[in-house]
């Protein structure tokens, strides 16, 4: 089959990086298409796309790249929310299982990576998101701060990835704040006397003499402003993509009321 220029640079780049899994020209051109938009092909991290295509049906030298040359960081990430050695190691084959074997009801989950980030911290999050519900499970998860989940998306002994803690970690909090000072007096008075002040959504439409639904939906619509702006700021400033910006908004979504609080409350 004769591929596009873009696609065909794709292949011979995917080729020159993991020669050894001896990648199909025809089947890693339906990959990516699955994947990636042509016009987006020259920005796609290709290598990476490879590592993860090596895995798709299991295939053993894919599931060796990755381990070795993509896991280097999850201890690390995972060290760092506490768990000891046997939970890490828990996490990691739950994680493996999920990435790489998936169920009736899941297809392997690396088949999701599209390549708009980088393979390292898409595996990161996803540790941390495994690691989350086990905790949750078991009854002991512990509340992390926005600079714990960040600071567990890279490791001290890479000086690129250390970089990249410390630019997200200024980053995001400059972002929250910006997307706070931004909403209108309005908007972040009902959120301090919602969240500050602990009102209900009744007590708020008491206080305002307005339905308890439109209370609701002032309230919602003032925290989707937050999160929105906050996203919007974040990728920018951070210069990451959406997918890994979504990643890291997951991760710390349960933790903004914590920020919140703490500044409206002193505004």
């Amino acid at each position: 089959m004769t591929h596009s220029a873009a696609i065909a640079s794709a292949i011979r780049r995917a080729k020159a990086a993991w020669p050894e899994l001896g990648i199909d020209d025809d089947t890693f051109a339906a990959y990516l298409a699955a994947r990636v938009p042509e016009a987006e092909i020259d920005a796609a991290r290709i290598e990476d796309l490879a590592a993860a295509f090596g895995c798709v049906g299991g295939g053993d030298r894919g599931l060796a790249i990755v381990e070795q040359r993509y896991f280097r960081d999850v201890d690390a990430a995972l060290g760092k929310m506490g768990l000891d050695g046997d939970r890490i190691a828990e996490v990691k084959q739950g994680l493996r299982r999920v990435l790489f074997v998936g169920d009736e009801e899941s297809p392997p989950r690396i088949a999701e990576y599209r390549g708009t980030g980088p393979l390292s911290a898409w595996l990161r999050v996803t540790a941390m998101r495994a690691a989350l519900k086990l905790l949750r499970k078991e009854g002991r998860e512990k509340p992390l701060s926005d600079d714990a989940v960040l600071e567990a998306k890279s490791s001290a002994d890479d000086p690129e990835l250390a970089y990249m803690k410390a630019a997200y970690r200024a980053a995001f909090k400059e972002a929250f704040q910006e997307a706070l000072d931004s909403l209108l007096p309005k908007e972040r008075m009902i959120l301090k006397q919602q969240i500050v002040d602990g009102l209900s959504i009744d007590e708020l439409g008491t206080l305002y003499q307005i339905h308890r639904a439109t209370a609701a939906r002032h309230v919602a619509s003032a925290r989707e402003k937050l999160l929105s702006r906050t996203r919007r700021t974040f990728m920018l400033k951070a210069r990451i993509s959406s997918d890994e910006c979504e990643s890291i908004m997951r991760l710390v979504r349960s933790q903004l009321d914590v920020s919140l609080h703490r500044r409206l409350k002193a505004s």
